[in-house]
Order: C-alpha cells, then structure tokens, then sequence
C-alpha cells in the first residue's frame, strides 16, 4: 500500500471566544434540512420521532468530547488529513470518496429545501437554487476561516430565531404568557381530547394516524434503536462538525468547543417537540371544527405552494407544475405526465383517477393562458371539489385522511399558524435560508479541504487546485440538478448520508485513530467494508428490491400474506408476455417488495429501513478494521493521545 507524509499545518488559526467557536460549529454541525423536518417529523409520528433528536444530540457530544479532540490532538485540519498522517495518502483517498458522497447527498437535501421555500414565497425554486449554489461556492472560495466563522455564528443566531420565534408566539396564542420550552406540556391532554374527537367522527385515516403521546405505533423498539444508532454515529464523524471543532487545536479547548456546541444545539433540538405541539393543537383544531374545503387555513398556502402539503392527493403545487406543462404543449390531460419535471407531480398526477385529471387540467390551462389567474383561488374552488369527491367526502370539509403534511413543510406552515403578519414568512425564511447558505458553504469547503490530502499539499500547482474548485462546483451542480426531482425525499437523503458517513468514516475515523494497533491495511478494508455494506443494502432495498429480497428471503421480517402477494405478483410476470405487460409486472412485483410509507416491504434485513444500514455497517467495519489490522503489520506511530 503507498505511504505518503503529510506534514502538519505549521501555523495554528487563531481561536476564538469558546462561545463564538461553538455557534459557528452548531451552524455546521447537522444539515439544516433535518433540522427543518424535525418539528414535521414529531407532529407526523408523535414521540416515536423524538428519536431523530436524540440521535443527533448524542453525535454531538460523542464527535465533541471524542473524536474531535484526536483531530486537535494531531494538528489535522480535518479526518482525512489525520487518516493521512497516520496511515498514508492511500486510506485519505478512499475516505475522501465517502466523503464526496456524503457531501453530494447532502446537498442534494439542502437545494430540495430551497426549492421548497422559494416556492412557498411563490419564486422559482430552479432561480433560487442557481443563486445559492452562486453564493455557496463564492463563499467558499472568498471568506477565510475567520470571517466564515463570524457568519456561521450568525447564521446560527438566525436559524435559532427561525424557530424560537414561531414557538413563542404559538404558545402565546394558545396558553398565554410563558416559557413554551417546559409549558408545552399542558398541550398533551388538549390534544388527546382533540384526537378523541377526530376518531369520533371517523376522520382519520389509520395508516397515517398516530396518538401523540403514544410510542412504537410509526417505529418498532428496533427501528428506534437503528435510527438513534446510524444518526449518533454519522453526526460523530460528519466532516464539518470535526473540523470546526477541532480547529482550537488543543484537545482540552475543542472539549469545550464541542460542550458549546452540544448546549446550543440542544436548544434549537428541544423546541422542535414543543411546536409538533402547538401545531398538532392548531391543525386538529381545525380539523375538528368541520373547516369546508372551500375555505382552507391560510397556514395551508405556503406548503402547498411548495409541494409539501396535499389535499386527497392534490396540491397548489401540482396544479403548478401542470400548468407549466400546458405552458410547454399538453392540450391533453393524458399528455400532462410526459412534461412534468418533478417526481413527486408525477407521482400525484399518476394517482388521480381520470375525471379528477381532467379537472387538473382545465385549471391549469385557466391558469396557463390567463395572466391574472391565481393558483390558490382555482386550487380551493375547482381542483379540491373534484378530489374530494372522488374520494367520496361528500361533505367537503377538511379531515385528518384527507390533509397530508410532508415533514419540511410544517415549518413553511408555522408563520401563519401564528396569526403574525404575513411579513413574518419571509422573515423566517431568510433565518432558514441564511443557515442553509451557510452548511452549502461549509459543504463546498469540505470538497476543498480535501485538496491537503488527495493532491498533496497545498503549495502544489495551481492547476490541481482549480481542478478540485472545479470538481466541488461540479458535484454542487449536480446536486441542485438532483434536488428538483422528488422534494418528499428530503428527510431520507440526510439520512442516508449520514448512514454513509457513520459506515465508511466512523470504524478509521473514531476507532482506528485512537487504537494504537491499527493498520494502514485495515482502515482501508474499514472503510472499503462499511461503505461498501452500506450503500448495497440501501441500493439493493431501495432501487432492486425484489431482486434484494429473493437474495436475502430468510432475513425478512415479512409477514405470511405478504409473501404470498409476492408470489403471486412472481407467476404473473413470469407468465406475462415480452413488452409492456412484462415490464407493468415487473413494476408491480418492485413496488410491493419496497413496500411505501404506510405498508412494509419485503426486502429488509429484520425490518430495517434501507436509510439506516449504518446499524449493519459500522459493526462490520469495526471487525474487518481490528481483524485485517491484526494481520497486517503496523507502519506508521500512533496519532498523539
């Protein structure tokens, strides 16, 4: 295996004030885009979800108290460059792959979260995603460490407003003055009445509908443990996290960097149960005061707008989205499908039953061809009407079965949940997007970092470091490019590349460099081994999932009849015929091994979702890393304790 010296960086940045250096890590700490779903994901699935804060509270102060302070230790600037120290520029490169995945995924969540709130202001998401992915990449090449971490700071400042702010003035509304961090208790029992009452009145659908309060109805023990797990680990290891924290250089000064920044992220983590809470309280309201259809909560607009809020499977955002297809030449609702750009339209326009389309389209031609239309007003007066009563709610009022709300847009619906000006939207967006232009900066920085490590030095020729701006810029743009497809998948991307971030980092990174018998030979097959693990079982679930599940059939956790449905959907596509029959029954047997949000698939190890494969992956990196390690001999000092 080649052996390369990186030598240590010969001047130390100056370290800031604890409490500065820990806003500026908090702000680089955690995709913003999770943080963003968070209060989504706990109204969606009620204490079940407090997991995703516990897991990523607990890699804070593991990555804080742990592994950033072996980076200080060293001199590194970042885990690959330490990897590099200890055990050559081989094993960096192959981290440095994993990082660039990470990093792409990640992105990928951060412009979907752009779109969506460009939208929800009613401006082209594909404008909005050009001019942060324009500032990201200037800021990454312009600001030095010290001024990048001045606005990090104050991102941080104004992503904590984002929330505290809504938080504040919601529990006003409902409890009156108070500290809403402790007093959304008294929400509990409001909202149990509230739950009482919609299950009275048979508005809810069960597949979708979860008790508050109520725990392992939306995650069995297992899947919690999973999740904690893959989220504390890949949060312990994500790049920017170590090297903001690690950048005080001495071990004891970046302990105290990572306890500030642990302080400051519990507090942004704690008010996301608190609004699930005030918002639970405002949208049952509604639901339980028999709202009409035609007259919807003014907090709806902004996720409709953005797609991420739907109305029996319709949103402002479809009929949008087949308006521009109008715009681009359907003269037919059947053609409305080809011209459609976004995925989850596709998804919504596909499900609609045929005179439910028609009435899509005709709104959206209205919408096309006159200038003055507005979206909102044909959405609740002619789109709505028709799908509620194709899905036989006669009665036209808003129900819990009827009203979907993705996880990120909850936050968009916030603002005017709060009875605020309208003012208040945009105001709470810029916080929001000020923070995400931060973590796409930080993102930009993480690829060029990796130029200390993967081409040597930084005194190297110009060339190779405009190819490796070059190359951050490209994979940014990919990215953005990504980011417009499917927005409803935000949540799963941050997971999964932090999954990937705990299997292929985490057994070199957090064991290998502070076990003195580890060897250049088997951090190398750890991260080969914990990547490689990862990204098959959340491909082969995801992307190949009948052929995953026949692989793999006596892991599943499938029940009887579920497998009977396979196998029949098996006989039909064998005995279909060459074509397009072949193909639908190939489609079909996918689709029911996937499984969807409400229904468990087939193609799983013990029921584990595909996004968490870390829970399999870091133990078998850690094994091949102390087993290869044992075998191979060791070359290189250990880094400095």
């Amino acid at each position: 295996m080649t052996q390369a010296s990186v030598t240590q960086t010969s001047a130390a940045p100056p370290v800031a004030f604890p409490l500065v250096s820990g806003l500026a890590a908090a702000a680089q700490a955690m995709p913003v885009a999770l943080i963003a779903a968070l209060p989504g994901l706990i109204y969606v699935a009620g204490f079940d979800h407090l997991a995703y804060c516990i897991g990523l509270l607990a890699g804070i102060v593991l990555g804080g108290v742990w592994v950033a302070p072996k980076l200080a230790a060293s001199g590194a600037a970042s885990a690959t460059e330490a990897l590099a120290m200890r055990f050559g520029v081989t094993v960096a490169r192959l981290a440095a792959a994993v990082v660039v995945l990470v990093v792409l995924s990640l992105l990928v969540a951060e412009f979907a979260l752009v779109d969506a709130m460009a939208n929800a202001l009613e401006v082209p998401g594909s404008s909005a995603i050009v001019a942060m992915l324009a500032l990201g990449v200037l800021g990454a090449l312009l600001l030095g460490d010290r001024l990048f971490r001045a606005v990090a700071a104050i991102a941080f400042v104004l992503l904590s407003a984002s929330l505290l702010i809504p938080l504040a003035l919601l529990a006003y509304k409902a409890h009156g003055a108070g500290f809403p961090l402790t007093d959304y208790g008294r929400t509990f029992s409001e909202i149990a009445t509230l739950e009482e009452k919609l299950l009275g009145a048979g508005l809810v659908d069960f597949d979708t509908f979860s008790g508050h309060v109520s725990a392992f109805l939306k995650m069995t023990p297992l899947d919690m443990v999973a999740l904690i797990i893959t989220l504390a680990l890949g949060v312990a290891v994500f790049p920017p996290l170590l090297a903001s924290v690690a950048s005080a250089r001495k071990p004891a000064a970046a302990r105290l960097a990572g306890a500030w920044t642990a302080l400051l992220v519990m507090v942004v983590l704690l008010s996301a149960p608190a609004l699930a809470a005030y918002a639970k309280l405002e949208i049952y309201g509604a639901l339980t005061s028999a709202t009409p259809l035609s007259k919807l909560p003014p907090w709806l607009e902004a996720p409709m707008h953005a797609g991420l809020a739907r109305i029996h499977g319709t949103s402002v955002d479809l009929l949008e989205s087949a308006a521009f297809a109008v715009w681009t030449g359907a003269d037919t609702a059947s053609s409305v499908s080809g011209l459609l750009l976004n995925e989850a339209a596709r998804t919504q326009w596909a499900a609609l039953d045929p005179e439910t389309r028609e009435v899509v389209f005709g709104a959206a031609r209205t919408l096309a061809t006159e200038p003055g239309a507005s979206a909102w007003d044909l959405y609740q007066s002619v789109v709505i009407p028709a799908a509620a009563r194709a899905q036989g709610n006669a009665d036209l009022t808003l129900s819990q079965a009827a009203l979907a709300i993705e996880p990120a847009g909850l936050l968009l619906a916030l603002p005017e949940m709060t009875g605020a000006p309208r003012v208040v939207l945009p105001l709470i967006l810029l916080g929001l997007g000020s923070a995400v232009l931060v973590m796409v900066m930080t993102l930009m920085r993480t690829l060029l970092s990796l130029r200390a490590t993967v081409v040597a030095r930084l005194e190297g020729p110009s060339w190779r470091r405009i190819a490796l701006v070059v190359i951050a810029s490209a994979v940014s743009a990919i990215a953005a490019a990504i980011s417009t497809i499917d927005k409803e998948l935000l949540t799963t991307a941050v997971v999964g590349s932090l999954s990937l971030a705990a299997a292929g980092l985490f057994p070199a990174v957090a064991i290998g460099l502070s076990w003195r018998r580890a060897t250049a030979f088997g951090a190398a097959a750890a991260i080969v081994a914990g990547a490689g693990l990862a990204l098959y079982y959340e491909a082969g679930t995801k992307a190949f999932p009948a052929a995953f599940y026949e692989t793999w059939p006596a892991l599943s956790n499938a029940s009887e009849p579920a497998i009977e449905e396979y196998n029949a959907l098996t006989e039909v596509w064998r005995e279909a015929e060459q074509g397009d029959a072949k193909d639908a029954a190939g489609t079909a047997l996918d689709d029911w091994a996937r499984g969807t949000a409400t229904r468990p698939g087939l193609a799983n190890w013990r029921g584990i979702d595909g996004a968490v494969s870390a829970i399999f992956a870091v133990p078998v990196g850690i094994v091949v890393l102390i087993f290869v390690s044992l075998l191979t001999p060791r070359r290189r000092q250990a880094l400095p304790s």
